[in-house]
Parts: structure tokens; sequence; C-alpha cells
């Protein structure tokens, strides 16, 4: 089952989702069947994050309709909380509501949740639950009503089912080898071109047993399909940390397959009315379980992500470049277009420090003693604004074409971005320039990384669908892919001759989605290149040539350092596999 808290909770207690904690419509709710405890902390923890709302104009919402539950032999933790008489095939709706501003999810108070006309009871942690006696024959009705009198309406309809024909071309309890692909043989209906298929294995992590989603793909024709999973997505699951963290249970083990159609606001028709709420998605799910036996160990362990460090031949530069593993860490490759969403810089041109040392000594019987200040002031001259902006366009310029040269990338027009309605929901740039700090702004772009505590906290929102200002922004400003963010930080200091220099750092970040997986959400890198040498320089030739100030900036030595980490973890990642994890199925 979908678990729409996930990224919540996962923080908190890795695994334990929202529809954990799922209790579907019964005459009377049952307990939980014995809870460990960190189910039991992880259920705690939930309700703590769990707040009220009278109205839907501050709620995200995903809304699931399961046309297919899988078996129930499978025992994971969220089936403690799911009646008994549930049986696979079995149909159930669930909306889960979280915070559209902040942390948390929500309970609607006073407020109802109606399947078909009949009332679902609230079970915890955002989430309703209804569960069909009787399989229905025509699209479901789901409605929202809060106490303020804001109400939502949507018809939901199932998607087809999903059939495991064979594993490694056996039909029953094959072995996986966690050290080689896997061909599944499944069996896609008519009118599933298009859907979104899932494949995972249950894993158990600090006693909470769940899946562990591992690969997904786009169903590209109908009928008995064979589709072969690489070694290297077993490598690259959705839950993974350090330790083993989220490794597939060894032994009997399911593995299960789900077929997704996700509805998104873009796509409603006139059966959708959402109302005030600000974002929604609509899903149609079903499940197939196949019952198997792993063993052996992933040949180069389980992937938490790729980490790249390196410094020049030189060792005045060092750089540290990082990707997520396979799961949400994007291949260069998938990528065709880009745009800038933040360019920022700076500069700290004044420094003083203030030294005190004392000594002592004894004459006839009396002690003096003698205390020396020594005031250190470094200075770095007043520039025009425009020799600032020449650095930031100088790195920007550099950048576009490198992304050009090696990956076949374009960026789209800068204005592009920042004239898109949802670019307004980054934090405004602060510009000063003065005889102590510079702070510039590449062409009006915003911030992308908080500055203060409200900022911080204020940008942090629970919503988990696609339906958000990033993904917008990113179909706003050009259908792009990714989305580039740098940081220009110098700060003045001497060297060991006492010559004053600019010591810098350039800080890249790309985010980016695959419309291809109905806006997937990955990032591409994350990185940093510092140098460690400063250059030296002459004062009245750095006021009157512009082109002095990107030497003492060491701009073509942060750009060769960057595009060496770049280039050197986008060989990684071909090695590790992403590539062929982000084209099962094509």
């Amino acid at each position: 089952m979908n678990r729409p808290a996930l990224s919540i909770l996962l923080s908190l207690l890795i695994c334990l989702g929202a529809s954990a904690q799922l209790k579907i419509k019964k005459p009377k709710i049952k307990k939980p069947k014995k809870l460990n405890i960190m189910e039991g902390i992880g259920n705690m923890t939930g309700n703590l994050m769990t707040g009220k709302t009278d109205q839907l104009g501050n709620v995200s919402v995903k809304i699931n309709y399961v046309s297919g539950m899988y078996s129930p032999d499978i025992k994971t933790t969220e089936g403690k909380y799911i009646p008994d008489d549930v049986l696979e095939g079995d149909h159930l709706v669930y909306a889960s509501f979280f915070k559209q501003e902040g942390m948390g999810l929500l309970e609607l108070k006073n407020g109802t949740v109606m399947v078909n006309g009949e009332a679902t009871t609230y079970h915890g942690l955002g989430s309703y639950g209804y569960y069909f006696n009787s399989l229905p024959n025509e699209p479901v009705q789901l409605q929202f009503q809060s106490e303020n009198g804001d109400q939502a309406s949507f018809r939901l309809y199932p998607t087809e089912g999903i059939e495991i024909l064979s594993v490694n071309g056996e039909t029953a309890l094959p072995i996986l080898d966690l050290d080689k692909d896997i061909e599944v043989e499944y069996y896609n209906p008519l009118g599933t071109e298009g859907t979104t298929v899932k494949v995972s294995l249950l894993t158990k992590v600090m006693g909470v047993r769940a899946f562990n989603h591992f690969a997904d793909f786009k169903v590209k024709e109908t009928g008995n399909v064979k589709v072969t999973i690489p070694k290297e997505a077993l490598a690259n699951p959705e839950i993974a940390g350090q330790l083993d963290v989220g490794n597939f249970d060894q032994g009997e083990n399911y593995l299960v397959m789900e077929r997704e159609v996700l509805t998104a606001r873009d796509e409603f028709d006139e059966h959708q009315d959402p109302g005030v709420i600000p974002s929604l998605e609509i899903f149609s799910r079903s499940y197939a379980s196949f019952p198997v036996i792993v063993k052996g160990k992933q040949e180069d362990g389980l992937m938490v992500s790729l980490k790249v460090r390196g410094q020049t031949e030189d060792k005045t530069l060092r750089y540290d470049f990082y990707k997520p593993n396979a799961n949400t860490g994007i291949p260069f490759s998938k990528a065709s277009k880009f745009g800038l969403a933040s360019f920022t810089m700076e500069a700290r041109t004044f420094s003083q420090e203030t030294d005190e040392s004392t000594s002592s000594w004894t004459v006839g019987g009396t002690r003096y003693t003698q205390t020396t200040t020594t005031t250190t002031t470094l200075d770095f001259p007043e520039l025009p604004e425009a020799y600032w902006e020449q650095t930031m366009d100088q790195i920007y310029q550099e950048v576009v074409t490198f992304f050009k040269t090696e990956y076949n990338v374009d960026f789209v027009p800068v204005e592009d971005v920042t004239s898109s309605a949802n670019y307004q929901t980054l934090f405004p740039p602060k510009e000063k320039i003065n005889d102590k700090i510079v702070r510039r702004s590449y062409k009006n772009t915003s911030r992308t990384r908080p500055q203060s505590f409200s900022e911080i906290f204020g940008g942090v929102s629970s919503n988990q669908t696609a339906d958000n200002p990033r993904v917008n922004l990113m179909k706003e400003a050009g259908d792009v892919d990714g989305m580039l963010s740098m940081h220009l930080s110098l700060v003045i200091s001497a060297n060991k001759e006492g010559n004053i220099v600019m010591l810098p750092s350039l800080s890249l970040s790309i985010a980016g989605r695959d419309e291809s997986r109905d806006d997937k959400e990955g990032k591409y890198l994350d990185g940093m290149v510092q140098r460690k040498v400063g250059e030296p320089y002459n004062e009245e030739l750095l006021k009157s040539n512009p082109d002095e100030l990107l030497r003492v900036c060491s701009v073509s030595q942060l750009l060769h350092a960057a595009k060496s980490g770049i280039a050197t973890l986008r060989a990684k990642e071909v090695e590790m596999g992403y590539d062929r994890i982000w084209s099962i199925g094509e």
C-alpha cells in the first residue's frame, strides 16, 4: 500500500508512514496486533505531528483508490491495522491530509469525508479509510466538507489489475539472488499503456516491516510482457541508510508489483472539484504479489549515495560532489533542458582582528606587566557593480557551455524562469554593496537557500504531491528537467607572505524531475568547490581592469575543478548503473 506520510516520518522512524496507521471502515474498529516498541514510537510520533483544521484551504491531499489489494499473507506493519476479512483483490479508498505549509498532518475538525454518501471514520495520522464489502461496479464518489463550509468532490476510477506470470522463468517460489538481474513476466490488459509499474520487496527496519520500492517504469505495450530489472536497482532501494538499513529480508519474501495511475490537477475532468484545496493528487492502484526466496547480497553493497571528493594537482582547490542513490538520484542522461533558479554572491571585503599578548617581569622586588594589542585590518578595494556582475556572468556562461558541450543540456533564458508565477515562492535577494560587504544576485534571481530562522521553517512544507511550486515552476519555465542554483562566496584573507587575497568557494545544486515518471522529483547533484590558496593582487590594476577581478576570484580555477568533479560524478553514476535503472522498460 502507498505510504503517503513516509517522507515525514522517515526521518523519525525510517519507514513508518501514514497508511501504516490506516484502519478500514468496519462496525467495530479492531485494535492493532501487538505493536512492537518501535512501531509504538512511530504511532506516538505521528500523532504528535497531527493537528486539526476547520478549512480545506490549508491542506495538501493525497487520495488513493486501491482496486486490488495485495495478499493479506504479507505481514507488514500496516497489515496490523487492516481487518482480518480483507482479501487479496479487495477495493478500498483512503485520503491523507497534510499541512500545505509547515510540517505535519491534519484532521478535519468537525468535518466529513464521504464515500458514495457514507461517512468514513478518522483513524489517525491525517488518514480516512473506507473498505468496500462488495466490489463497486461503477466509479466511486468521494466528498470532503470542513467545518467552515469548504467543500470538494471527486470521482475515482479503478485501474486495471496487474498479474505476475513468472519470475526468472519460474511460476512458483523462485530464488532471487540480489547480485543478479531479475526477469519478470507480467500481464498488461488493454488500455494500460502509459500506466506506471512499481516493484518492491519486503524489508525490516528497527522492527518495522514494509515494502521497499526499488524499480519503476512506464508500460509500453499490453499483453504478456517481460521486463528485466537490473541488479543495480536492487542496490538502490527507496529505503536505504548506513549499516545496511533497508536491506531486503533474506529467505521468505514477496515480490510485489503495483500498477499506479496518477491524475494530476491539470488532468482533472468536470467530475473533479478540488474547491479551495491548494494542492492534491489522485492515485488509482492495484497490486499483485508473488512469493519468493531472497538470498545473497548486492555486489557493491547497499547504495545510499554517490560522494565524489578530489583536489587539483597543485592542491590549491578541493571539490565535493554528491547525489542520492538511483531511486531519486537522476542521471544526467535523462536531462535535456535546465533553468537557472538562483545565482547569488556574497563577498566579505573587510576584516579586522585584534590580538592581545601579555608579558611580565620583576625588577627590585616590583613586578611589571605589559599588554600589547595588535590590530590587523584587511581591506579589499571598493569596485563598480559592473565588475561583480561580469564575474557572475562569466561563471554562469561557462557553466551553460559546459553542460551543452558535455551532456547536450540546454538552458532556457533566465527571464523565462524569473517571470514564472511560482518563482515568487522563493526567497527575495538581499543585495548590498559597500566598503565591507558585497551581495549580488544574477539577473534578479532569488535565493533558494534560506538565511534566517523564520525562512527555514516558514519554507518547510508537508506537501508530498507533484502539485507543488518546485514542479510547477519547472513546467512554467519551459518544461525544464532541472533547476540550477549557485552561490559564490568570497572571504578576504592574508597569505603567508602577508599579501591580501580572496578565498573563493562556489556551491552548486541541481534539483529536477522526470516528466516521463509523473514528474518524479530527484536530484542531479549537490556540490562545492573551494580554493585553499588565494591570489594576491595589485590594487590599482584591480580598479582599472575588470578582468583582474576574475583572476583574483580564481574563476577559471573554480570552474575547472567544478567540471572535473561533475565529470567524475557522471562517470561513477554510469559505472553504478544509474542509466540502466532509469531506463527499465524502455
